[in-house]
């Protein structure tokens, strides 16, 4: 590995400070693991190496196979110890020059004699009984398993959880360094629609301006005139006249920190009347969504304000038939909003989502069982410095409509008649999106980092049009 991607998002003081938090609340020592890149077919080629979302957070350096051992109690800089695989004699000929000793521990802001050799993380551990941090390489866990180290319980992972939610001015930064290039892309990617150009032709302006900057994907990009396929994949299909193309992609910074974006616009470059009715819908939900991530509201409570928001605009179209708010109540929206409102983010495009529920529900909260509302992947007060995106949508499913189980207890609340006609002309789906930091109202209020590319309909097309 290139010493030039040793590029720290927060200084050396700011790893050493997390790492001393985190052990004033540890009851055991706890491995964090940097995980290894994944092989495609064969060992020696392999995916994009990722470093893991905490191992980085604490201070790891972005290198593969390394592990990182913090002890309760510890300082900071005494009490963590970083092991990492030694670089072997051929290194420098296949990968250019690798970091030294000394460049690990300046990144991490430790001593030079806390970087160890990975085979001696055993001895290390050995009998202590050490946790791991929740991890999805292969053969970390594997490494883990050999030296005796168990899954950390709920009770050990809460004070990462924690310490994650709220970002401080170094994650912030970075997080707006990845929507500046997200908004780029997604510009990029408008003024690559064309009627007979294909979703991969997109895609392509997408990437383009990802890669001119070191970037990578947050996510696999959803590029797509299958809108009402909520994570669809691959660039297959013509850009037809008449359809609506949903562009849901963000950016990664070279530090790990994301951006999420959705946005959409008809391939014509001009809304018909029942898409603009629609699209107006969603972008009242949203922005409602997004003024009401303020300090101390339940995040739960944001998803239903949307829902109501929606509800309002599917009777004004004629899709929906009552009292928008009894509707909501009812959860008729879930038949054409059919998932949660949005997600954590930072550190991940989902952020912490490798914690489950653990992260993303609050201590006594259980996610929803039923259709719709259990999707919902955060149920949290917001607190200053926390980041979510809001991305409300309405989607006309096949998938959703032939299912009676879901359809019939709301057979008194819809137009079907009109459903099917929108089903039949293969209306698709319209999300839009906003990557959001929680402000007090002191500091401003929400700020939505990704504001910078237009959301109302009319400047969204003039996005496309390169304005």
């Amino acid at each position: 590995m290139s010493t030039t991607l040793l590029t720290a998002t927060a200084p050396p003081n700011v790893y050493r400070d997390r790492r001393r938090r985190l052990g004033a609340s540890l009851r055991r020592p706890m491995t964090i693991f940097a995980g290894s890149a994944a092989p495609r077919n064969y060992p020696a080629n392999t995916y994009v190496f990722r470093a893991a979302s905490t191992y980085l957070y604490f201070g790891g350096p972005p290198i593969e196979g390394a592990a990182m051992l913090i002890e309760p109690g510890n300082d900071g800089a005494s009490g963590c110890v970083l092991f990492r695989e030694p670089a072997g004699p051929d290194d420098e000929v296949w990968l250019g020059p690798t970091p030294t000793d000394a460049d690990l521990a300046g990144y991490s802001g430790l001593p030079v004699s806390a970087v160890r050799d990975l085979n001696k993380l055993m001895t290390s551990v050995s009998g202590r009984g050490v946790v791991i941090a929740p991890v999805v390489c292969p053969r970390a866990r594997e490494t883990a398993r050999r030296c005796g180290i168990a899954d950390a319980a709920s009770d050990d992972l809460l004070p990462i959880i924690l310490l994650r939610l709220r970002k401080d001015e170094h994650e912030l930064a970075a997080m707006r360094r990845a929507a500046k290039v997200t908004v780029e892309a997604h510009a990029a990617a408008a003024r690559a629609i064309r009627p007979g150009r294909i979703e991969a032709d997109v895609a392509a302006a997408f990437h383009a301006v990802l890669a001119a900057h070191q970037h990578q994907p947050s996510f696999n990009p959803i590029i797509s005139v299958r809108g009402e396929v909520l994570h669809c994949s691959g660039y297959p299909n013509r850009l037809d006249d008449g359809a609506l193309l949903l562009i849901d992609a963000g950016s990664e910074e070279p530090g790990g920190y994301a951006c999420d974006v959705t946005r959409v616009y008809p391939v014509s470059g001009r809304f018909t009347p029942e898409q603009r009715a629609v699209y107006d819908t969603v972008h009242r939900a949203m922005s409602a969504g997004v003024a009401a991530c303020t300090v101390g509201t339940r995040y739960r409570d944001v998803h239903f304000l949307t829902a109501k928001v929606l509800c309002e605009g599917l009777v004004a179209a004629g899709l929906l038939k009552g009292d928008p708010a009894a509707l909501a109540d009812r959860r008729a929206h879930t038949l054409f909003f059919t998932h949660g409102v949005g997600h954590l983010i930072g550190l991940d495009v989902h952020d912490m989502e490798d914690f489950g529920d653990l992260a993303g529900y609050a201590p006594g909260r259980q996610r929803p069982t039923e259709f719709g509302s259990k999707f919902l992947r955060l149920d949290r007060d917001l607190e200053p410095g926390m980041c979510v995106t809001i991305e409300p949508g309405v989607y006309l499913s096949p998938a959703i409509w032939k299912r009676s189980d879901l359809v019939a207890p709301f057979r008194d609340v819809v137009n079907l008649p009109q459903v099917e006609a929108l089903l039949a002309r293969r209306f698709g789906g319209i999300r839009l999106e906003q990557t959001v930091h929680v402000r007090t109202k002191e500091a401003g209020g929400p700020e939505a980092l990704s504001d910078a590319l237009p959301v109302a309909a009319d400047e969204a097309l003039a996005t496309m049009r390169g304005g």
